[in-house]
């Protein structure tokens, strides 16, 4: 069931959905935004559902066979791997938007870029086929 190439599209879902959030959270009523941070992740995985179902689903199946083969403590090891994973590579997203200049513009960089859909699955991303790949997987399983 676990491939390196699902295991790196659900991470690049669940970096995004974090990317979205945290944006959300940090900057929407700073730009006078009127959706709330729920909202706005709600609007993304919208968008983007056919992907981001597929990453949770992945990541639930997961989490079920380390339970299913070493038990609570095993499963808690791939949600904390996961977790980690999403955390590294979104913080890092936020830091190269927002933090190379004041808050406020960084802020309006962040909002503008996720709203012309640059965390959007699309097939110019690199990562396309694997997103494409795990969807398909989610399908049938």
């Amino acid at each position: 069931m676990e491939t390196e190439s699902r295991n790196v599209a659900s991470a690049f879902m669940g970096a995004a959905n974090f990317v979205v959030g945290r944006i959300g959270v940090e900057c929407l009523s700073m730009l006078g935004r009127l959706e709330t941070p729920r909202e706005y992740v709600n609007i993304w995985q919208e968008r983007n559902a056919k992907y981001y179902d597929a990453s949770t689903k992945y990541i639930a199946k997961k989490m079920e066979a380390a339970d299913a083969s070493g038990g609570v403590v095993a499963r808690d090891a791939v949600l904390k791997e996961y977790s980690s994973i999403v955390r590294k590579e979104g913080e890092a997203t936020i830091a190269a938007w927002v933090g190379k200049s004041g808050k406020r513009e960084g802020c309006q960089r962040a909002v503008s870029l996720i709203d012309r859909g640059i965390l959007d699955v699309n097939p110019e991303i690199p990562i396309y086929e694997d997103l494409q790949a795990l969807a398909v997987w989610s399908k049938i399983n």
